[in-house]
């Protein structure tokens, strides 16, 4: 099926969602972030019956700032993510009823960098516009490792394989022409999209990020941690106009590695375990 292109990704025509389960202090940090940097857009939330109380907490003081907030009420029996995927089901049902062409779906562990404006939205547009299957835009800054560097799309692309994520902007159009129904766990959602020719593309400008040292739960329960002892409170500093403006500047060559553009706060001793673990590590 082809789709109409259109010139840029808009308040009016994108929609975004954050995901949360029992987050707390990171979620706060994730709904400031939204706000700040996404002016004009309108936030849905859609919890996964949190138990943990500053996470109850926020939702109830943090209403006022979403255009719906959606508790999900539905057994997870034992599910190792919850209702995620019904969630994100429920989600894309939602945006597109209220007319919406694209879902940018947001986990409670990650928080905005910079400015989701004018020029970010014609970057993103552009991306979907490059190519009838392209079916996500995913706004992450990138953990080190081997991408595919397509310069005339100013994007990248880590393999064929990756034609979808839980986090991410969704063509919604494309999607729901294939009448799709979400499946339980990224990678056979991955693998069934690109069975069928859809692909995931990095921007050269990414605005997300996941935060360093979360909170991390599986099938409804904590992993326990010792260190570092102040999990779920780190973050990364917004991006400066002089940070900004030299990103913007690099070639395409250059990958977006959130190492290299990003600043962590809030860290004194746990530093030095940001600065030598390895990537995967500091996001679980």
């Amino acid at each position: 099926m082809k789709f109409a292109g259109m010139d840029m990704l808009t308040p009016k025509n994108t929609l975004i969602c954050i995901f949360s389960y029992n987050m707390g202090a990171t979620l706060e940090r994730c709904i400031q972030s939204t706000i700040k940097m996404c002016a004009g857009f309108e936030t849905i939330l859609i919890d996964d019956a949190s138990e943990d109380p500053r996470t109850v907490e926020l939702l109830k003081t943090q209403r006022h700032l979403f255009r719906e907030v959606i508790i999900s009420r539905e057994p997870k029996l034992g599910k190792r993510h919850g209702n995620l995927y019904l969630n994100i089901q429920k989600a894309c049902a939602y945006a597109t009823q209220s007319g919406f062409e694209f879902l940018m779906m947001i986990q409670d562990d990650m928080q905005f960098v910079r400015p989701f404006d004018e020029n970010i939205g014609k970057q993103y547009g552009d991306l979907f516009n490059s190519g009838d299957k392209v079916l996500q835009v995913d706004p992450r800054f990138l953990r080190r490792g081997e991408y595919e560097v397509l310069k005339e799309r100013r994007a990248y692309r880590y393999d064929t394989r990756t034609s979808y994520a839980d986090v991410g902007i969704v063509h919604l159009g494309r999607l729901n022409s294939i009448k799709w129904q979400f499946l339980e766990g990224e990678r056979a959602n991955k693998q069934a999209l690109t069975d069928l020719g859809y692909e995931r593309l990095f921007p050269f400008t990414p605005i997300t990020m996941h935060v360093p040292f979360p909170r991390v739960y599986r099938g409804g329960r904590g992993r326990f941690r010792v260190f570092p002892f102040n999990r779920g409170k780190y973050g990364f500093a917004y991006m400066t106009e002089q940070e900004m403006a030299d990103m913007d500047a690099r070639p395409v060559e250059q990958v977006p590695f959130f190492r290299v553009f990003l600043r962590p706060y809030n860290m004194r001793l746990s530093r030095l375990l940001y600065w030598y673990r390895k990537d995967n590590k500091i996001f679980t």
